[in-house]
């Protein structure tokens, strides 16, 4: 009998036919005195207590079967390892079982209550084991959520379940520090059930389909756009393990998007074939990860797995070998950045095109994709792209457009096939950033730019238009010796005063100001995390200051006014007046009623421009926005629109 017990320790029996057949009342009655029923019912808790934490690990499939076939990985990685853990954790529960065999077998007189007092001992463990795996189960965690779990479980005052937690959490330590590892010094993530804090996410579903789980076979893939590659890996917030921070996890994602781009140059194609030189260079950069390290790969690779062979996760370990290899790959590229790409020249040439400093060339691209003054809308945007280029060709600024190519696409939905906002809506300005840039200039970070972009030249063809409002009307005066109409020309006046101020706003008072602060960072050659810190901050700035900082991400169209941003939806309004002055005043066929219609766009200012102040003054005083007053300022001088139109608003 108690032989029979000690196998029933031990042993996987999922219906746990022994336990009910010692339950059987008549075998207890007729083999157990009634003075051990008791104890011999304590064992049988204690074995259904055992089975059910065998019962975990049996389904995990820790062991190769007999066929030997792998066990099955559909749980995840991590539950796996847990399982072994918990393997290695029963050891000395098996230990203690062998040796009560050994000394049932070496006494012939052998009671329940050894048996009993020996298992209870080990109890505890089977009981916290049991628990734990009870909580593991009904919060469905797995990952690195599974290995934050067990770094608190393992924090408790048991020496005994201390000493068992530090070997069931090694197998899973060691698969976590074995993904990071691998992703801080390789840029490899081999993920296939999303367990690590780190996760490849496909942006194309044609291409999504063919990429294989695996993300280092993803690069293969990815080969016909490879700058967009490193942006489809992403913090995964759902496993991020609580002993990791945020800004921890995210210079984690931003060592191996470093190690990606520098593999990334083995992809660069030689755009002259015949120069010798380039071809030669390309052939010596095979191995450019090598170049990142400068040979200390096994040194950041140790550190890692120093971190794997401690008893416990030690946090402030963690944080120091992260920021070690942060700190050492953000000087190296910072290095490459500055000193070989030339950043500061790259970053001028982003404010040149897509900031609009270039003031020369887009009021040359303006006139030639506007036209001459006979043909106003029918034929001035047949062709953009060309009128790009041959402002670029008159204005002598051909080599530096190099990088940059204007497209345009054409958008649904848009009621006004010839309204000015369905075509400059569509427009986008493509920059062919150089290597090693990969990581300051994100699709998102491109977006942006182009969002400012279309922006402002919003604001300058409107002002091209509305001068030559003025150039018709005064055209008309001298040569066919019409008068001027004095309705126009104050509108006009108005129309052009809010165009000057708000291109004067952002170009000096907001760009000015922020691209100079970024020009300081870049100078400063500081490392290359706070040059990308910086743009980012830069960009986030421009935008905010522009009212174009939205949740939405939606573009700019004349039926966009009931955007989150109030302050943005009444400067549509505003331009969306402008567009319908300067058709109505342009067009070869004037309509009948054009005073009628020009005292409606002259109330429908006033009452918008004065709204738009008081959004303005609101926006002010609850904020510390130093532009903003300047804009104030100027837009609305002694109280002049806020003053006049305060009855209409």
């Amino acid at each position: 009998m108690i032989h029979d017990l000690l196998i029933a320790c031990r042993s996987h029996n999922p219906e746990k036919l022994g336990i009910k057949a010692f339950n059987d009342t008549t075998v207890i009655d007729q083999f157990i005195h009634p003075s051990e029923r008791e104890i011999f019912m304590g064992i049988l808790r204690m074995i259904k207590v055992y089975q059910e934490v065998e019962q975990f690990t049996h389904s995990m499939g820790t062991q190769t079967n007999t066929l030997g076939e792998l066990p099955d990985l559909s749980r995840g990685y991590y539950l796996l390892n847990l399982a072994k853990g918990i393997e290695v954790a029963l050891e000395d529960y098996y230990a203690e079982i062998t040796r009560l065999e050994k000394y049932c077998f070496g006494n012939q007189r052998t009671s329940l209550a050894h048996v009993h007092d020996a298992l209870q001992v080990k109890l505890p463990l089977l009981v916290f084991l049991r628990n734990l795996i009870m909580e593991i189960q009904v919060l469905e965690l797995r990952g690195c959520i599974l290995l934050h779990n067990l770094n608190q479980q393992s924090q408790n005052g048991d020496y005994q379940l201390e000493q068992a937690m530090k070997k069931i959490i090694k197998p899973v330590k060691r698969a976590f520090f074995s993904s990071l590892a691998h992703w801080l010094l390789f840029g490899v993530i081999d993920d296939v059930h999303s367990e690590f804090f780190i996760k490849f996410t496909t942006t194309d579903a044609v291409d999504g389909s063919l990429l294989s789980k695996s993300a280092s076979s993803s690069l293969m893939s990815a080969e016909k756009n490879p700058e967009d590659y490193i942006w489809q890996y992403e913090v995964n917030l759902e496993q991020l393990p609580g002993f990791l921070s945020v800004v921890l996890a995210e210079k984690v994602l931003f060592v191996g998007q470093t190690v990606l781009v520098f593999k990334m140059r083995r992809n660069v194609k030689v755009k002259n074939k015949t120069d010798q030189l380039a071809v030669k260079l390309a052939e010596l950069n095979r191995d450019d990860i090598y170049q990142l390290w400068n040979g200390r790969e096994s040194e950041f690779f140790q550190m890692v797995i120093d971190l794997c062979n401690e008893d416990t996760i030690n946090v402030f370990r963690v944080e120091n070998v992260i920021n070690d290899i942060k700190n050492y790959v953000s000087t190296r590229l910072s290095e490459i950045a500055v000193n070989e790409v030339d950043l500061e020249r790259q970053m001028a040439l982003i404010k040149d095109f897509f900031l609009l400093g270039r003031g020369e060339f887009y009021l040359e691209f303006c006139s030639q994709m506007i036209g001459n003054m006979e043909t106003y809308r029918e034929e001035r945007f047949k062709n953009v792209t060309r009128s790009f280029e041959i402002a670029a060709t008159l204005t002598g600024i051909s080599d530096d457009l190099d990088k940059f190519s204007l497209s345009c696409q054409r958008t649904s939905g848009e009621p006004d096939e010839n309204s000015d906002f369905h075509f400059l809506q569509g427009l986008s300005l493509k920059y062919e950033y150089e290597w090693p840039l990969n990581l300051l200039f994100s699709p998102k970070t491109i977006e942006r730019y182009n969002k400012i972009f279309r922006f402002l030249l919003i604001i300058r063809t409107f002002q091209y238009e509305i001068q030559r409002v003025w150039a018709k009307q005064t055209w008309k005066a001298k040569c066919m010796d019409v008068p001027l109409n004095s309705k126009i020309i104050s509108l006009r006046n108005y129309l052009m005063f809010f165009l000057n101020n708000m291109q004067y706003y952002i170009q000096v008072d907001v760009l000015e100001s922020q691209f100079g602060i970024l020009l300081n960072v870049i100078k400063n050659k500081t490392d290359f995390e706070e040059i990308q810190r910086a743009h980012t901050v830069f960009l986030a700035n421009v935008l905010s200051h522009c009212f174009l900082l939205t949740d939405s991400e939606t573009q700019l169209n004349v039926t966009g006014c009931q955007n989150r941003n109030p302050i943005y939806g009444t400067l549509l309004k505003l331009f969306s007046i402008c567009e319908e002055f300067a058709r109505m005043t342009q067009t070869r066929e004037p309509p009948d009623d054009l005073e009628a219609e020009i005292d409606r766009l002259n109330e429908s200012f006033g009452v918008q421009i004065a709204s738009l102040i008081q959004l303005l003054v609101d926006v002010k005083s609850a904020s510390c926005l130093g532009p903003l007053s300047q804009l104030l300022l100027r837009l609305d001088f002694n109280h002049w629109f806020s003053a006049s139109h305060n009855t209409s608003a």
